[in-house]
């Protein structure tokens, strides 16, 4: 992949081809335009072996430092071993998912600001990548070490077209889950949360998200420009199950943006790395249900409520 003045455009019809972005011309117009069927997800190799991250906070959203050795992890019901993965200075494989439709044409300045913020609080040797979107999505800033990060990406977001937040999802967490390099994974989205352009489905974008390797998802809300509050609270309400089913956390809005980012931030340098093997080691594309513990019942655990084994 590329980036610079050459944007690769990721329709849904390449999710299982980002890495020869050369041909998305050709194979877009060879599409006709025709929804595409249900992506593939990303093979994670490490199965049966699987990383949950998990972050612990308290009501106010503050990170909780905890004793490791207090974590339960039951999976469909049953207790299983678990190892622990990473610390708190390890470094993040992170991506970054940036709204850049007209709803929030506005908003540069914050993003800037937000984005900026994150980077720079993230452990040393951290890996990042950023996606731009609207009604299509780019990848603007491959893997690339936090350290040597050029935020001119940030100057491609043009606030044009609709909004595509679906399709965005299914093909970064595709992405993501096959060229990360870190086990301490995390994926923030900037957006007011509305989609009006997917190709899939939201079920299936929070399918995606539910696959061995997959990041904690972090919303971290954008405020509109002229438009109905009953269009931006269905936005908000979008953002915080997509948190929730992500493992990750929602947070909410501050009129300085600053704020918010660090929250965020300060939540992704705390996670924590549950490592254990599944009961099950089949690639039948089953579901199973996850549910972690800790003895403080003032905290609030945020970690993936289910999980899908690979497929064959």
């Amino acid at each position: 992949m590329q980036t610079g003045k050459w944007r690769a455009p990721w329709g849904v019809a390449l999710i299982a081809l980002l890495a020869v972005p050369a041909g998305a011309k050709a194979l877009e117009d060879q599409n006709g335009g025709a929804a595409p069927g249900p992506p593939v997800l990303a093979a994670d190799h490490s199965w049966p072996d699987v990383n949950l991250n998990i972050v612990v906070l308290d009501k106010s959203g503050a990170p909780q430092r905890v004793d490791e050795r207090e974590f339960q992890l039951f999976e469909d019901g049953a207790q299983r071993p678990v190892q622990f993965r990473g610390s708190m200075d390890s470094p993040v494989s992170l991506a970054i998912l940036i709204d850049s439709s007209g709803s929030i044409y506005k908003r540069k300045a914050e993003i800037l600001a937000a984005v900026t913020t994150i980077f720079k609080a993230l452990p040393a040797n951290s890996e990042v990548m950023a996606v731009l979107f609207a009604d299509r999505s780019f990848l603007d800033l491959p893997f690339t070490p936090v350290s040597n990060v050029d935020f001119s990406f940030l100057d491609r977001l043009d606030g044009r077209g609709g909004t595509a937040l679906y399709d965005t999802v299914v093909a970064t967490e595709n992405h993501f889950v096959a060229h990360a390099k870190y086990v301490r994974r995390a994926m923030v989205i900037l957006s007011d949360g509305e989609d009006n352009a997917s190709h899939v489905s939201r079920a299936l974008a929070f399918r995606t998200m539910e696959q061995p390797g997959a990041p904690a998802f972090y919303a971290c809300p954008l405020s509109k420009a002229g438009i109905l509050q009953r269009d931006a609270m269905a936005g908000l309400i979008n953002l915080k199950f997509l948190a929730k089913d992500g493992g990750g956390a929602y947070f909410n809005l501050d009129p300085d943006p600053v704020i918010s980012a660090a929250r965020v931030a300060a939540a992704i340098r705390s996670q924590y790395v549950l490592h254990f093997t599944a009961a099950n080691p089949a690639r039948d594309g089953k579901r199973h249900k996850l549910a972690v513990h800790l003895p403080d019942k003032n905290v609030e655990i945020h970690v993936l409520p289910v999980y899908y084994a690979p497929g064959k």
